[in-house]
Formats: C-alpha cells, structure tokens, sequence
C-alpha cells in the first residue's frame, strides 16, 4: 500500500473502527516499544519507526496518543 494515494471513502463508523483499533494497538504496544528504544538492531529500528508512523497518522486522524518518554527523542 506504499505510496498509494487513494483511499476510499469510509462511512463514520468504518473511520471511528479503525481510529479505535489503532488506539488499542499503539497503547498495547508502547511499553515493549519504549523498552525496546535503545536496541541498535535493525528490528528495533524498523517497530519503532512504524510505532511513530503510526502516532503521526492518528494525529492525522484527529486522534493525540501520548508518546512513550522513552521515544520523545524519536518522535
């Protein structure tokens, strides 16, 4: 889906399903991404990146999730 630019219209509860799992999601996994934020590896690099891609799309959305202290500097 990279690089894609169109996204299809979703009705208001498709748009609030989707910002409500990604909610879920990104406060499941802060803690094990935060402790996670000084590993050097590729991996730890790569699930951090997509942690943060994902803090800025719910913004996006409208929706503020608070970034782990641990990741501040990454945000």
């Amino acid at each position: 889906m990279e690089g894609s630019s169109a996204i299809p219209d979703l009705t208001d509860a498709e748009l609030q399903a989707v910002r409500g799992a990604a909610v879920w999601y990104a406060k499941y996994h802060a803690g094990a991404i935060a402790t996670a934020s000084d590993d050097p590896g590729a991996y730890a690099v790569a699930e951090r990146e997509e942690y943060l891609a994902l803090i800025t799309a719910l913004e996006k959305l409208g929706v503020r999730v608070r970034v782990p202290d641990a990741l501040q500097q990454a945000a």
